[in-house]
This record gives C-alpha cells, sequence and structure tokens, in this order.
C-alpha cells in the first residue's frame, strides 16, 4: 500500500501547510459488524523505518504524523500500540456498527525547516492482532457465537515530493483608444493609447515569503507613459487590481511628484528612480525607461493582483 503526500512547495512544507492524506491501514473488518464488548479488539503496532520523519537520498527529512484519525488525537509512535476498538475512536472514524470496515491511517507532515526539493520517503510497517466475537458477548469473554481472532502484517510507503512553487509575472498590452476609432474598436495608431497590465501571482498554498514585492515595468518600444490626455480612463493613472482570489497587497499612487508613494519613474534604465514625469508634458513622460510599483503587504495564498500603466504610441 501507498501514501502519496503530493507535491508541495519547501515553504509550504515548512509553515506546515500539507494536508493530511487517508491512506488504507491495511486491515479490512469483514468479519462481523464491529461492536462494543469488553473482550474486543483489533490492535496496531506501528514501527516507522525512519523513525516518523520522510528521507530524501542525499540529505535532508520532514517529520510527520501518522495517526489513525485525520486530527491527529490517536497518534501512532515507535513501537507503540493503537486499539482501533476504543469506543470515542471507532465513533470518530464512523465505523461502529459498519460491517466491512477498512480501517485507515492519516499522515500529515509536521514542517521542520525549508526542506531541500527532492523526494522523501519512509515505511510503515504496522503489525496487526484482532478478537472480535461472532455473537453475543458478556464482559470479558464471548458467550454465544465464535470469535474471530488473528494477527499480520502490513506495510505502508509513504511519499512526499518537494518541488518550488515560484511567483510568477506576466504583461500584457492592450490599446483601449485611438483618434480616429476613438473606443471602438480602437488601433495601435500613434497617438492612441495603451494600457499594459502586469500581473503577479502566488500559486502557493502559503503566503508569499519576503512580504512587499516590487514589480519594474520597462516602457514598450515605440510607446511613451501618458499620465493624461484624450482617452484616459477616470481615476488615478496608475492603478492596482485585485485578482481572485485577493492578494491582500496594497499600492498608493497620487503623483508623480509624490516621493513617498509606491511608484517611482526611472529615466536612466533604473539606475536611479529620481525622475518625476509631468502630466501633459510629452518630454519629460517620453523620457520614462521604467516605472517601479513598490507594493505593500503579505502575498495572500494563490493570488494575485495586476498593476495597469497607461502608454501613448508614438
Amino acid at each position: 500500500m501507498a501514501a502519496d503526500l503530493g507535491s508541495f512547495s519547501p515553504n509550504a512544507v515548512k509553515g506546515g501547510a500539507v494536508p493530511a492524506v487517508k491512506s488504507r491501514a491495511g486491515l479490512q473488518c469483514g468479519f462481523a459488524v464491529l461492536k462494543l464488548l469488553g473482550s474486543d479488539n483489533v490492535k496496531a503496532t506501528f514501527t516507522s523505518a525512519n523513525g516518523f520523519r520522510l528521507i530524501r537520498a542525499g540529505g535532508g527529512s520532514v517529520p510527520y504524523r501518522a495517526s489513525a484519525d485525520e486530527a491527529g488525537v490517536y497518534a501512532a509512535s515507535q513501537g507503540a500500540t493503537i486499539d482501533y476498538m476504543q469506543n470515542n475512536l471507532l465513533n470518530l472514524l464512523g465505523l461502529l456498527g459498519n460491517s466491512n470496515a477498512d480501517l485507515p491511517i492519516w499522515v500529515k507532515p509536521t514542517g521542520d525547516g525549508f526542506p531541500p526539493v527532492g523526494v522523501y520517503r519512509d515505511r510503515i510497517s504496522i503489525s496487526w492482532s484482532w478478537s472480535i466475537c461472532r455473537g453475543l458477548g458478556l464482559i470479558g469473554l464471548c458467550a454465544l457465537g465464535s470469535s474471530d481472532t488473528g494477527t499480520g502484517t502490513s506495510v505502508i510507503d509513504i511519499t512526499l515530493t518537494v518541488t518550488p512553487r515560484d511567483a510568477t509575472l506576466s504583461t500584457t498590452s492592450t490599446t483601449i483608444w485611438d483618434p480616429v476609432n476613438t473606443s471602438f474598436n480602437p488601433r495601435a495608431l500613434p497617438g492612441s493609447r495603451r494600457t499594459v497590465t502586469a500581473t503577479f501571482a502566488n500559486p502557493d498554498i502559503v503566503p508569499l515569503d519576503g512580504g512587499p514585492v516590487d514589480i519594474v515595468v520597462p516602457t514598450p518600444a515605440g510607446a511613451a507613459l501618458s499620465l493624461d490626455g484624450e482617452g484616459a480612463p477616470p481615476g488615478p493613472a496608475i492603478t492596482l487590481i485585485e485578482g481572485s482570489p485577493e492578494s491582500s497587497m496594497r499600492l498608493r499612487y497620487t503623483a508623480p511628484s509624490d516621493a513617498v508613494d509606491d511608484v517611482d519613474f526611472s529615466a536612466d534604465k533604473g539606475q536611479t528612480w529620481t525622475h518625476q514625469p509631468v502630466a501633459g508634458d510629452p518630454a519629460s513622460q517620453g523620457a520614462v525607461t521604467h516605472v517601479r510599483l513598490r507594493t505593500r503587504g503579505t502575498m495572500a495564498a494563490m493570488s494575485s493582483f495586476s498593476v495597469q500603466i497607461p502608454y501613448s504610441v508614438r
């Protein structure tokens, strides 16, 4: 049998965000309706090849929890025994009164630093012993019918793949207005307006480690920054648009002359960020080679946001 935990980033493993995976523990009780009698027991003794750590060939390990229940209340330890016939456990697993119960085991990495990229493995051996009354049981014995007793062993191979989940940045350019067609089917004619949209996404199941995100957008060839003019939509010229799920990032922009907002301009390909273009002045806007957007906050798990910058076609 096998329990494949899936593929997750080092950050997700470190943060304990990898979900618990349910696997078959190796014993299926098809011999009688499971019921609580003083003589009944189904015992499992656990042995891990690596002491309940997933090991990567060449170095690196990830601790994990193996348990009879999803929450880990009935957790296994090296050489210890769990009785699946415990009252609370049977109820918790929904197996009480079930005549064909497939006993489970849950496995969950518990996080312990950033593990190196690679495949991690361990093997759990479970020694089983059981005694189930088929008939009417009295306290401590099976009065009517017969008792089903036996022993056995099952083996579960556990695998976790650690792989990067890098953030992505993509850009698109859309013509939104031109002096001939205006906003109806606009084309990239000289003097038309274009919007460059830079989209930043975090595909990981945990927030992006590192906090604030800086995005640098170069001026497209044949275009110039255009903070105003015909075809300009209402509102701030440079905006942040949340994706779904929302990123929780923030961007404050007031004007190019604001030295403490989150948008900077460069006229020397990013060597310095002190250039201050003036809305309505083609020369100062045309000198902008790069725009830097310093988004603030912590990038939420599996989220995205976009920033939009206006340009005109030369």
